[in-house]
């Protein structure tokens, strides 16, 4: 071990019989300030924005965990779903990856049920909170929007499966307590920059589908408050470009017929892209806005019952990209 002692007079650091300079040490020191300061300023991006985002987007992934806990009429019924863990599991901890995507967006029926019926009459409900634990597995963030079956609620009575969303409160409070992207609620915005441009993502709730028919309600369904808020968020700035990502998608009589979320959508022509899923098909719609130009609707197929049902979506400050169902090759690019 060295004693160290330092002398002022000719600024020598002295250890056992070698004196080293101070000036050398000072200038060692400062390059490896300076290369450390260069590796911080590349990794963040300061020497110029990034000029691509890149995400992943996947819907209707019906996992179901430990089937054998429910009834068994219900688990029976319910059965085609009950091998999507592990294609999900290998999906969250490798197409990111293997894709260098920033993120993925799940829009929707993450699960097949909110909570279930045993044989003893129970309702189970710990659904949600192993797909959170399994999702958390990936490198990368997620970001939900809940679908019809993320908040319903199965049970077994007369031979038949009982479908009700009448615990959708429920399932939305459970939601919020245990998925981080629900922090602020299960409808909710991210912003994201690409050079010049900035992206809101505004992210839906119009999963509760569960209306008589006397009621007469349009699907998708976004209750008024949260068309409200919808319409602030794309106030928020003159300069964004808004990407909406929701679980059930418009249909083209519901605008034709001017349904209340597509008259909002409409009026705005920064308005570009939805993002759905629920009918378990690969599909790009347009839609025209009141100044005739065009919303393009994206929907993916159920990873549920094919599992290269993703897409990625790279944007850029001037367009957007959306591949082929798994693929990364370019299916569609929209102009900004």
């Amino acid at each position: 071990m060295y004693t160290i002692h330092y002398n002022r007079q000719n600024d020598d650091v002295q250890t056992g019989n070698k004196f080293i300079q101070m000036n050398d040490i000072e200038n060692n020191f400062y390059k490896i300030l300076l290369v450390l300061g260069l590796i911080i300023l590349i990794r963040g991006g300061l020497f110029g924005q990034n000029d691509t985002l890149s995400f992943l987007h996947i819907t209707d992934t019906h996992v179901i965990f430990d089937l054998d806990f429910f009834q068994p009429e219900l688990a029976e019924n319910r059965s085609g779903y009950k091998d999507g863990v592990k294609p999900l599991k290998n999906f969250v901890e490798n197409m990111p990856r293997k894709t260098q995507s920033n993120f993925v967006i799940a829009t929707g029926d993450l699960v097949d049920f909110f909570e279930g019926e045993n044989s003893n009459g129970k309702m189970l409900e710990f659904q949600l909170e192993q797909l959170v634990q399994l999702m958390g597995k990936s490198q990368v963030p997620f970001y939900f929007t809940l679908g019809n079956h993320d908040i319903i609620s199965y049970s077994w009575g007369e031979g038949e499966r009982i479908s009700t969303q009448n615990n959708a409160e429920k399932a939305r409070a459970a939601w919020i307590k245990n998925a981080s992207c629900f922090s602020e609620g299960t409808h909710y915005s991210k912003i994201f920059k690409v050079g010049e441009t900035s992206f809101r993502f505004i992210f839906l709730d119009d999963g509760y589908y569960d209306f008589s028919d006397e009621e007469n309600v349009l699907l998708p369904y976004v209750d008024t408050p949260q068309l409200h808020w919808l319409e602030g968020q794309i106030n928020q700035s003159d300069d964004d470009v808004e990407i909406i990502l929701m679980h059930i998608p418009l249909k083209s009589n519901v605008v034709e017929t001017g349904g209340e979320l597509f008259s909002v959508l409409a009026k705005y022509s920064s308005v570009k892209m939805i993002l759905a899923g629920h009918n378990h098909k690969n599909d790009i719609q347009s839609f025209a806005n009141k100044e005739g130009n065009e919303i393009i609707q994206v929907r993916t197929g159920a990873f549920a019952q094919d599992t290269t049902s993703w897409r990625q979506i790279k944007l850029t400050e001037n367009n957007i990209c959306i591949s082929l169902p798994g693929s990364q090759q370019k299916e569609m690019q929209i102009d900004l």
